[in-house]
């Protein structure tokens, strides 16, 4: 089972995702919080697979409780955003301190549990909807990559390594790794994670 702690200030929020989680025969949610405060004082006393965390809360919110994450290093569950349209300008923001996806409030719960199971196994969950909605309220420069450097950026984006990506797209090794710096350069951006985060604004993934 996978174990979930539910971080939502509304109540009722709260407790119907709960219960709808709890219906199904994978995920369990052991703890829930209605703020970032709560949250840190129950992940202080036990492990979750996975935390599923709103943004705006009261006394501390998502990007607080992120950002306390980030000092455990390895010890840190995954994070998964709940979130509605009126957060979006903090989610790169999230994805930048350690989160690895975001959801509506409003996802099918099927959507939810798919969602939760793509990030407790290490991949990445983005919402076109929502990266859509980011790019109509941001002017980002044009970045023009190849057709096989949009393949590889949007392995990056699931988290694949190279080699992964080399047998996804039948290349070698090194040409991914060529790939990839290519994608660095083109993006002015240091690393795979910067790289991803600056494809979102983008609209590149």
């Amino acid at each position: 089972m996978i174990s979930c702690l539910l971080v939502e200030d509304q109540t009722l929020v709260r407790l119907g995702l709960a219960n709808l989680l709890n219906l199904s025969d994978e995920i369990v949610v052991d703890g829930q919080a209605q703020n970032g405060v709560e949250a840190l004082q129950q992940l202080e006393h036990r492990d979750f697979d996975v935390v599923l965390l709103d943004m705006r809360m009261p006394e501390l919110d998502g990007l607080g409780v992120l950002t306390a994450l980030q000092k455990r290093a390895c010890l840190a569950p995954k994070v998964l955003i709940i979130t509605t349209f009126e957060d979006c300008d903090v989610l790169v923001e999230a994805m930048a301190l350690g989160a690895k996806g975001y959801v509506l409030k409003s996802i099918e719960l099927e959507e939810l549990i798919d969602a939760i199971k793509l990030v407790v196994a290490g991949g990445k969950v983005l919402q076109p909807a929502l990266t859509d909605y980011l790019l109509q309220k941001q002017i980002a420069p044009q970045v023009i990559l190849t057709a096989k450097e949009l393949q590889v950026l949007k392995c990056l984006s699931l988290g694949m390594a190279n080699k992964s990506i080399a047998h996804a797209l039948n290349n070698s090794e090194g040409t991914i790794r060529n790939h990839v710096s290519n994608i660095l350069a083109k993006l002015e951006v240091k690393d795979r994670t910067q790289a991803v985060l600056k494809a979102i604004s983008n609209g590149l993934v």
